[in-house]
């Protein structure tokens, strides 16, 4: 990770105004088109939660205000984020599950896939291997894949530096027009993180989504 001089930059008076807001998160909604993400993890036998997981993970990190934080009060960006989402355990309750990302994808589904059935399948989760605190390279992600929604909010604490980080749901997907569609919230703090930007993970997302075969394999 390296410090960012914002006021070296054009967006320092931006930084700046937000930074002094006691909520500066703001989120979005958006239809995405996983028909093809769908096929492939029919015709593979992968798990639609992982490889969608992958696909938003790297959606997200190639967008540089995505990677920005504050720690200690200071504009810091990160080479790389990793994931950090919910997971249902067999008695229906939810434990916090966290890793190092990585980038190739077969690594990363064997990865996953244990991570998970360890959670899901342990009675007591390790606070010090799920619940690390101040760990602010991670996006915050969670599922709801019991119903579409059209709006989702998330719990948002006090304080500044946990708003900075990225927090990401995505709800059941279902058949429109022969199409399969699912919402994905992506909620961020505007310290960092602008509309543009916003909209540039949202559509870097859906070009992955549109091209799973050459990017999950």
């Amino acid at each position: 990770m390296r410090k960012i001089e914002f006021e070296k930059t054009e967006r320092n008076r931006t930084f700046q105004w937000f930074n002094t807001f006691s909520n500066s998160t703001y989120s979005m909604d958006v239809r995405m088109d996983v028909t093809k993400l769908l096929q492939h993890t029919k015709n593979t036998n992968e798990s639609f939660f992982i490889d969608l997981l992958y696909i938003v993970i790297n959606g997200l990190n190639s967008i540089d205000e995505m990677r920005m934080r504050l720690v200690d009060g200071n504009p810091i960006i990160y080479d790389d984020i990793n994931p950090a989402f919910t997971v249902m355990t067999k008695a229906n309750t939810f434990e916090n599950v966290r890793y190092k990302n990585c980038k190739d994808f077969k690594e990363f589904y064997k990865i996953s896939s244990k991570y998970i059935n360890d959670a899901k399948n342990q009675k007591e989760i390790s606070k010090e291997r799920y619940n690390p605190e101040n760990c602010y390279d991670e996006y915050y992600i969670t599922c709801v894949p019991w119903v579409d929604f059209n709006r989702f909010t998330h719990p948002i604490p006090d304080d500044k530096s946990s708003q900075c980080i990225p927090r990401i749901c995505w709800g059941k997907y279902t058949k429109n027009n022969n199409r399969y569609e699912l919402s994905l919230n992506i909620t961020v703090s505007h310290i960092f993180v602008d509309g543009y930007h916003l909209a540039s993970a949202f559509n870097k997302i859906q070009e992955l989504l549109d091209n799973v075969d050459e990017v999950l394999r």
